[in-house]
This record gives C-alpha cells, sequence and structure tokens, in this order.
C-alpha cells in the first residue's frame, strides 16, 4: 500500500507541475503579445506628422509621398524620402510625374554602394537622388517617346522610354507615378 501511495502521489504532482507549466506558457505568450502591440504603437507615434488630430499614426494623402509610403514594395523611396527632408517635393501642388524605385532597386542600388540599409539613409547626395525621380509637368507613357529626354528637377536628363517599368500612369493628386526597377542615380 506504502509503494502505492508514493506512486499515485508522485503522478499527482508530476501533473500538477505539467499543468503550472502549460499556465506558466500561456502567461508568457500573452506578456510578448502585450510588449508588441506597445511597441508597434511608441513606433507609429513618432512617425505621426504634427498635423493636427491624427488618430494612430499618420495619415497619407493622396499625393505622390502618400502613394509611395502606402505602397508595399516601395517603403526604401519612402524612407529615403523623408531621410532627405524631401517630402515638400513629392507633395507639392504639381502637376509632377514621378518614377518610383521599387524596393528591390534600392536594395541593388545600396549593396552598389557598398553601404547599409541605415547608413544609406545619411548618405550625402540622398535629396538629389530623390529628386532625380521628378519630373516638372505630366508625363504619361504614351509622352515617352524612344529616345525622348526629359529633364529632372535636378536637371539630370534622363530617357524614361529604357526604363524597365513595373506600371505606368497611376494618377494621384498632384501626380503621375510610374513604378520602375531602378535607381535613377
Amino acid at each position: 500500500t506504502h509503494t502505492h501511495t508514493h506512486t499515485h502521489t508522485h503522478t499527482h504532482t508530476h501533473t500538477m507541475f505539467a499543468l503550472q507549466s502549460q499556465i506558466a506558457g500561456a502567461k508568457v505568450v500573452s506578456k510578448v503579445v502585450a510588449n508588441k502591440q506597445q511597441r508597434s504603437t511608441v513606433v507609429s507615434a513618432k512617425i505621426a506628422h504634427g498635423k493636427g488630430g491624427e488618430e494612430g499614426g499618420r495619415s497619407f494623402n493622396n499625393d505622390a509621398f502618400g502613394m509611395i509610403c502606402k505602397a508595399a514594395s516601395y517603403s526604401m523611396m519612402g524612407s529615403a524620402i523623408s531621410a532627405a527632408g524631401e517630402e515638400d517635393v513629392f507633395t507639392q501642388e504639381g502637376p509632377i510625374t514621378v518614377f518610383a524605385a521599387d524596393d528591390d532597386a534600392f536594395g541593388d542600388f545600396i549593396k552598389s554602394k557598398g553601404v547599409t540599409r541605415m547608413e544609406f539613409v545619411k548618405m550625402d547626395g540622398l535629396g538629389d537622388i530623390c529628386k532625380n525621380h521628378v519630373v516638372k509637368g505630366t508625363v504619361t507613357k504614351a509622352d515617352m517617346a524612344a529616345g525622348k529626354e526629359f529633364e529632372t528637377i535636378t536637371g539630370k536628363k534622363i530617357v524614361p522610354a529604357d526604363f524597365p517599368f513595373k506600371k505606368n500612369d497611376i494618377k494621384v493628386d498632384n501626380a503621375t507615378i510610374h513604378a520602375i526597377k531602378m535607381v535613377i542615380a
């Protein structure tokens, strides 16, 4: 009988332990989730602009800058524009034409420069790189005749007909956007 009771108690304790660790596990999970939520709230608060009355992060306008920031694969161009302090160029009344380079293009460009993403946003000449993607006035796909040159707002001559495009003629309030797979540097 003695042995039996012993085994029984042992099993019982073991089950209790298992239950406890499950409960502890659950607690840990909920703690992590709570932290994550807090963290993301802090991040969006930092990004939020002081344009009054904006709840929960930043709401973008339907302009070239807003479009680039909202588009999933163009975040690097968005952060480059912000880091260079060139948001006004992309939110101006326009009309402007913007060649938006996707993240892959910026990734390759950063690699070719031999810098990290963090160094890239502090790079000299970042503002010009951003502005190389902007042409005053409206340039549609139809306007891009082979060999036809356009001048960006930095004075750089580009021939958009040769660009590798993903999408053309995306209309926003102040601009016509063309999504390209290269950085105009």
